[in-house]
């Protein structure tokens, strides 16, 4: 099969009984004229080769009627770089980060994204932050008028986000918007709140949550964001009593403790699945989604998409 006429297009193919069994490395050097088989597990452990919607591993066998999905055009910049890339166009990159990677240096941090996007495009900027744990669209301008530019339009509030989150119990109400003023503490110790709920003193937050399943433990909601202050979503939805699954911050520690040896989860349970913006080059307007992460899938099968 010929590849996408455009570098960030998506090649999808739907697993035949004649390929069931393969690897999915060895299924991604087939559809990749040119890359070998360690470029082609790369990518797996990169992210940018989805199977069902959800992150594929390299190791893992094809089954009939499975859909693959990878961009071989963005495949080199993405290895380049060592995150997956979604789109590049019109000014705008949107990288998909992995639980766990930095995206900013720091004390115990040499190989942050941030390092490795400048590495490689110089002008390039990040836009967007995400805390270490969390995966996920992160969005970023190709130069310095492309990062001005997404700047200025998030401050008017003409980025959308969206963000998957399983929060801790049953969550009632099928939507609802929390409404709670944000303040940043001086708090050192990563165990504890970092933002705190101050009505007087605190910046305008406000967070929009949806419920789309739930289970005996916990929820699966989507959160928009209107504001986007520092710890939001895990501030807020500690505020209503549900907070982030895996959260060592804002979170339970019991029911963490519970969920680590119940379903091995090991990380702050947020996603950014969504961005809505206008391209700074062309002013056209485009809607990036990302592919799910093993450990939300896992919970909540409903995310694989067939």
């Amino acid at each position: 099969m010929p590849p996408p006429a455009n570098p960030e297009d998506s090649l999808t193919i739907l697993v035949a009984e004649a390929d069931a069994g393969t690897r999915l490395d060895a299924a991604v050097r087939q559809l990749c004229e040119g890359v070998s088989l360690q470029r082609a597990r790369e990518a797996c452990r990169l992210g940018c080769v989805a199977v069902d919607g959800v992150r594929g591993d390299a190791a893992q066998r094809l089954r009939v009627g499975e859909l693959v999905a990878l961009r071989p055009g963005l495949l080199d910049l993405s290895l380049a770089i060592g995150t997956a890339i979604v789109c590049d166009r019109g000014g705008v990159l949107v990288l998909q980060k992995l639980p766990g990677d930095a995206v900013h240096a720091g004390p115990l941090v040499h190989n942050s994204i941030a390092f490795r996007l400048q590495r490689v495009l110089p002008d390039a900027s990040l836009c967007q932050r995400l805390d270490r744990p969390a995966s996920g669209l992160l969005l970023c301008g190709r130069d310095a008028s492309a990062v001005a530019a997404i700047s200025q339009a998030m401050e008017r509030g003409e980025i959308e986000r969206e963000y998957l989150g399983i929060a801790h119990g049953q969550i009632e109400r099928d939507e609802g918007t929390i409404d709670l003023p944000l303040r940043i503490t001086d708090e050192p110790r990563g165990d504890r709140p970092k933002v705190v709920i101050d009505r007087e003193q605190g910046q305008r937050a406000v967070t929009h949550v949806t419920l789309l399943a739930t289970n005996k433990s916990c929820s699966l909601v989507r959160l928009r964001l209107e504001t986007g202050r520092t710890h939001q979503i895990r501030a807020h939805l500690r505020a209503i009593g549900h907070p982030l699954l895996g959260d060592p911050r804002y979170g339970d520690p019991e029911a963490n403790a519970i969920a680590h040896r119940t379903h091995g989860i090991a990380r702050t349970m947020l996603h950014c699945e969504r961005l809505s913006l206008a391209l700074p080059a062309t002013g056209e307007r485009v809607e990036i989604a990302s592919i799910h992460e093993p450990d939300i899938a896992r919970m909540f099968p409903m995310l694989r998409r067939r």
